[in-house]
């Protein structure tokens, strides 16, 4: 019973505590540190107005000089299979591995253990022409990301 009675003068004590003000400066930093701030002026659009003179340039000075020099006549007359559009066909496709990184281990959303690995590659495709033995390789960077569950037992 006596246990009971502390707690009960104690609870009768903290009611009668009042906070203690808070002070100007303190406030005054809360305030500044809660109100919304302002974004520092975007100056990017000022970047692209240059770059945009810059390509203009390069087009304007690549049209005169296509205009200025005489087009190239061919030889030999074409093929007549030259002037059809050529039909490009996969011949071989290749992937090759450029690195691997393990994440470590990760929590799932259900509390399940997993770990997470990614591996980078460069993909390569080789187009062919039957026709004219021209070929085209086309490279695409790829990157897969696995997550494997773990049990630790």
């Amino acid at each position: 019973m006596d246990e009971e009675t502390e707690l009960l003068n104690l609870e009768a004590e903290l009611k009668r505590l009042r906070p203690v003000a808070a002070s100007r400066p303190l406030l005054a930093r809360l305030e500044s540190e809660l109100s919304p701030r302002r974004s520092a002026p975007f100056w990017g659009g000022w970047l692209a107005l240059p770059a945009a003179a810059g390509l203009a340039l390069v087009a304007a000075i690549g049209l005169r000089r296509d205009a200025i020099l005489p087009a190239a006549q061919p030889s030999a007359p074409a093929p007549a299979s030259f002037g059809a559009a050529p039909a490009f066909k996969p011949v071989s496709a290749d992937d090759l591995l450029v690195g691997a990184r393990d994440d470590g281990y990760l929590t799932m959303s259900d509390g399940t253990r997993a770990r997470r690995t990614r591996q980078s590659y460069v993909d390569t495709i080789t187009w062919e022409d039957p026709g004219s033995h021209a070929s085209l390789r086309w490279s695409v960077p790829r990157q897969e990301v696995r997550v494997e569950p773990v049990s630790f037992q």
